[in-house]
């Protein structure tokens, strides 16, 4: 009876200690990605560290110090220990830990290998945004932009609210020469991410897309964060001054190109208010209006049943300033005021897009 409660005794007392151990490593990971989200990454690996002293096979605390080496353009110790999470065969940080190598192998000036690491992480996990994204990204730096516009368009397919997808869709599609697309990949980004430096930058390269500003000779700064990282321009990715005009995948894009040059020419020829905020909505409004005369039964792909849909309801709710307000309220300070002076049109704006309220409609 007495060895049966002596081993009991040493049983609880594993027992706790074990317990003891998960508490401590959960405790130090959290103070460590409390240090990486104040980038205090040399401080944060450090936790990652002591975890790892304490249970070496923790795939959370080698994936979190994986990203903050990436942080730290440690870019062989970021595929370090990415590796080896993708080694474990943690399902819950598969595609975290191949998106880090992959951007670790592409920062290394190894996209070709990055693009295949990529490759066995979507065989292994199966369609990820993440994955396809950062495909999307690795195919843009090498300038291949049919592949580009194939992996940000899965992407999106996938997810559709994150803003950065909308992005690199846009400047493929303008790189590509589908600039009316383009606008429109441009407003969607805007609309999930209207107040950001590079929302700034895109709203001025998608008025030069749209004839309302002349185009610079290079295309105005295109920025990503992390996995969304400047990446190298396609050469002769400059947009010319006439666009090609030639009906594509459905968009007889001339007649699109003749209604902004008959609006722009109406403004001038009037002398209506011509500040550069009107002639955006009004040009914008030429858009739309010729799309609709383009648009039909026959139609089809995500343009015609999705974007052109979406902002022609827009343009017929009661909330088309809003939303050109709205979007560009990082470009103009005049927007950002309106917003600020207009919380009842705002929030109501708002609600119509998350909820598809009515009553916006006229």
């Amino acid at each position: 009876m007495k060895k049966i409660l002596a081993i009991l005794f040493l049983i609880s007392i594993v027992i706790l200690n074990t317990n003891g151990q998960g508490n401590n490593v959960q405790t130090l990971i959290h103070e460590g990605v409390a240090l990486h989200d104040s980038a205090e990454y040399k401080m944060a690996i450090e936790k990652f560290e002591q975890a790892l002293k304490i249970n070496p096979k923790s795939t959370l605390a080698l994936y979190e110090i994986s990203l903050s080496y990436l942080e730290l353009k440690d870019y062989e110790n970021a595929s370090k220990y990415s590796t080896r999470v993708i080694n474990s065969n943690d399902k819950n940080l598969s595609v975290g830990a191949y998106a880090v190598k992959s951007e670790a192998m592409a920062e290394m000036k190894q996209i070709d290998n990055a693009i295949a690491i990529l490759q066995e992480g979507l065989i292994k996990n199966g369609d990820s945004y993440l994955l396809h994204f950062n495909m999307a990204l690795n195919y843009y730096k090498k300038g291949d932009i049919d592949k580009t516009l194939e992996h940000v368009s899965r992407a999106i397919e996938l997810d559709k609210t994150n803003s950065g997808a909308f992005l690199l869709n846009a400047y493929a599609q303008r790189d590509k020469g589908l600039w009316v697309r383009s606008i429109y990949s441009f407003q969607l980004f805007l609309l999930l991410e209207p107040d950001s430096k590079r929302s700034k930058n895109a709203f001025e390269e998608m008025l030069q897309t749209m004839l309302v500003k002349p185009v610079t000779e290079k295309p105005v700064e295109r920025s990503f964060i992390q996995q969304q990282l400047l990446r190298n321009m396609p050469e002769n990715s400059v947009q010319q001054e006439t666009p090609p005009l030639s009906t594509e995948e459905g968009l007889n894009r001339k007649i699109i190109y003749n209604a902004i040059k008959f609006s722009l020419d109406s403004l001038k020829a009037t002398k209506k208010d011509t500040d550069v905020y009107f002639v955006f909505t009004e040009v914008n409004k030429a858009i739309l209006s010729a799309l609709e005369k383009e648009s039909g039964a026959l139609k089809s792909g995500s343009f015609w049943t999705f974007h052109y849909p979406f902002f022609k309801s827009i343009l017929n709710s009661n909330h088309y300033d809003t939303f050109c307000r709205y979007i560009s309220v990082s470009y103009f300070p005049e927007s950002l005021e309106w917003w600020e002076n207009n919380k009842t049109d705002a929030e109501n704006f708002i609600n119509w897009f998350e909820n598809g309220d009515d009553n916006g409609k006229n």
